[in-house]
């Protein structure tokens, strides 16, 4: 039997509904077995934490233009579901302690990425401290970002929290360049730990665990399991769950 990874729904059940809308949540606990949910932060134009993974609307609303011009009253008016399917009309975005006060109550584990490096959101590190303290979330929630000053900054703020470095190319000398961090996680996307197999080992060594993304379908969430990460993340959490079940038991 495989060693089990913790299995999280990206951005929700984001392969069936409209990634990132209360819907999306609320399938993946309903419909899978996942442990957690990876989600995404912003902050809007009058400072509320916002959900949406794009720093603008456009893709994934019936809007135009920059979250951060957007007040939250703003953001709340748009439809965040029709893009997807006309079924899902009506769905609307949530705020910071929206999707805490969900994952608290369906006792889900909340991998929520920083999005400031599109837009330099000041402050944001601190406000998603306070907002974690303030649910008692602490043990439940950790942060990654592809801005790893960003994630430096965290941990030196926050140390209880735990922190992960996004990242999707390969990089020189990886070895050295962690030294200089204080995360606790690596969060390379899936196919650099086919690129350089030894990473997964690399990091363990380190007292890192490897939580990789976005790994959609059978053959890779195999494979990485195989490779024994310690988090896989999936649009397709169905697949996910159905995969790991086999190989790892329920």
């Amino acid at each position: 039997m495989m060693k089990k990874p913790l299995w999280f729904a990206h951005r929700g059940f984001s392969g069936q509904y409209p990634e990132n809308s209360p819907l999306a949540f609320q399938m993946a606990v309903e419909e899978t077995h996942v442990d957690g949910i990876e989600s995404d932060v912003h902050i809007s134009k009058d400072g509320e934490l916002v959900i949406m993974h794009d720093a603008e609307v456009d893709r994934t609303s019936n809007g135009s233009g920059f979250i951060k011009d957007y007040t939250y009253e703003e953001l709340l008016q748009l439809d965040i579901g029709s893009w997807k399917s006309p079924e899902f009309a009506g769905q609307h975005i949530w705020n910071f302690d929206q999707l805490l006060d969900f994952c608290k109550e369906t006792k889900v584990l909340l991998n929520m990425e920083l999005k400031n490096y599109e837009v330099f959101y000041e402050g944001l590190e601190q406000r998603v401290i306070d907002a974690i303290v303030a649910h008692d979330m602490v043990d439940q929630v950790f942060v990654s970002s592809f801005n790893h000053i960003s994630m430096q900054e965290f941990k030196r703020l926050y140390p209880d929290i735990k922190t992960g470095l996004l990242y999707d190319k390969p990089f020189l000398d990886i070895d050295k360049y962690i030294e200089r961090s204080n995360a606790d996680n690596m969060h390379p996307r899936y196919m650099l730990l086919q690129y350089q197999p030894e990473l997964v080992q690399l990091y363990h060594d380190r007292g890192m665990k490897v939580n990789t993304w976005t790994v959609n379908d059978e053959e890779n969430i195999r494979d990485m399991i195989q490779r024994g990460v310690d988090c896989i993340i999936s649009n397709n959490a169905d697949i996910l769950c159905r995969v790991a079940d086999e190989m790892c038991g329920e």
